[in-house]
């Protein structure tokens, strides 16, 4: 037993002297070691764009654990009380699974924008070039160009970085009243200047524009904004679209006419899906969606050359549909008394309308929900009561935060590449520009 105890002393012994002589020394901390729960919930107060671009190529163990999609998807869960994507089981997303990542790092970048957009945006009201209401606003080739058309029959283009700041009032709104725009045409229709569309958004050579002289016009870029066809319709055109080579329109005599440049003025094709005037039109995957005043939806197959689907029934009420905006995770219809209605995009069945916009106290008014934009993470819409909602694209949508315009009814809205336009009616036009790339 003695021996025992003397054996076990040596080695206390030894231990103590081998501590004393810092040869066992305890490892500091550090993030490289720390525990996975730890290290996410630091990551927490991280911005998702440094995670993702800087923090998870320190070194193989961030990368392994912030490549985690379950992980991404837990956060965009969080971030969100709704559901999402808004309507559930859509075969897209089952063949195509979302990339949460960037889901998550868009919901980030547009609420860290939006909500600081004092700090984020130069806010500027253009005056003075139109002198009647604003009702169509284009955004093409990354947000570096803008086309507008308005009651006073006219349309100009604008280059989005040449609009320079010349007064700015305390409330830090910039006011350009000498501004001109790179082309005005002010003669370009014989009537209201309803709807623009560009042939392709991103790398746009020409744009068209609906007018109520019953024409669609067809203008070229890059010869100086230059007329190079004119569509005769027969009747008023409230709504354009297009995709690939063809331009659609939607008319005020409840039919749908295809135009295509290389086959002249007259249309190539005519539909009737409506009973009412065609008041707004929007693609998606080579299928044009119709509103009409006859409070319904209708879908166009290019492929096919045939109606899908109509009389789809819109539940506005006493209300009719203003606005649609169709993509891969939702299709949303605003309606003239702040309902927004929700369709599977595949199916093409209703799902719930949510009140984007209460009624208002005393007198019993509503407020109309004039333009619509989506992404597959965020949702903009704007009223004509001069407010842009900017949500979640969940169900139900989230906001996060509202923007006043300085006018006291927007008529049309569009969003490209963090470039904010809108119509107004009070014959100007206000832009949101990106600090950073327009300073």
């Amino acid at each position: 037993m003695c021996e025992l105890l003397q054996s076990v002393k040596e080695q206390i012994t030894e231990i103590e002297n081998e501590i004393t002589a810092n040869k066992y020394q305890l490892d500091e901390p550090n993030l490289i070691d720390m525990p996975v729960e730890i290290f996410l919930q630091i990551c927490s107060f991280l911005d998702a764009y440094f995670l993702k671009n800087t923090l998870s190529k320190v070194c193989l163990r961030f990368c392994d654990i912030l490549a985690d999609d379950q992980l991404w998807k837990h956060w965009v869960q969080n971030k969100i009380k709704g559901k999402f994507p808004p309507v559930g089981d859509l075969k897209k997303w089952n063949v195509n699974p979302a990339d949460w990542q960037d889901l998550y790092i868009a919901m980030e970048v547009e609420n860290k924008t939006w909500c600081n957009v004092e700090e984020t945006m130069k806010h500027m009201v253009v005056k003075d070039v139109h002198f009647a209401s604003v009702d169509a606003v284009l955004l093409v080739n990354n947000g570096e160009l803008c086309i507008s058309g308005g009651r006073d029959r006219g349309m100009a283009l604008w280059n989005v970085s040449d609009i320079s700041a010349k007064s700015e009032t305390n409330d830090g709104v910039t006011s350009l009243t000498d501004t001109k725009p790179k082309h005005l045409r002010h003669d370009a229709h014989a009537g209201w200047v309803w709807d623009l569309a560009a042939d392709v958004v991103n790398s746009a050579s020409k744009v068209y524009s609906a007018s109520w002289d019953n024409t669609v016009k067809a203008w070229d870029l890059a010869t100086g904004f230059q007329c190079i066809q004119t569509f005769q319709c027969g009747m008023a055109a409230l709504s354009v679209v297009t995709v690939g080579s063809e331009t659609l329109a939607g008319l005020y005599s409840k039919n749908i006419l295809s135009f295509d440049l290389r086959s002249g003025s007259g249309p190539i094709y005519v539909y009737t899906p409506h009973k009412g005037p065609v008041l707004g039109l929007d693609e998606y995957d080579n299928l044009i969606a119709s509103i009409s005043e006859d409070k319904t939806l209708a879908v166009w197959d290019r492929r096919a050359g045939k109606i899908l689907m109509q009389d789809i029934k819109i539940p506005t009420g006493k209300a009719y549909p203003v606005c649609l905006s169709w993509g891969p995770a939702a299709l949303y219809i605003g309606d003239s008394k702040g309902a927004l209605h929700l369709f599977n995009p595949e199916t093409l069945k209703f799902v719930h309308s949510v009140r984007a916009w209460p009624q208002n106290q005393p007198n019993n008014t509503y407020c109309k929900v004039t333009a619509c934009h989506q992404s597959e993470s965020n949702l903009i819409l704007c009223s004509d009561k001069g407010e842009i909602k900017f949500m979640y694209n969940c169900y139900p949508p989230q906001e996060f935060t509202t923007v006043t315009s300085t006018t006291s009814e927007v008529t049309q809205l569009q969003y490209l590449n963090g470039v904010l336009v809108i119509g107004t009616c009070d014959s100007a036009l206000e832009f949101w520009v990106p600090k950073d790339k327009f300073p």
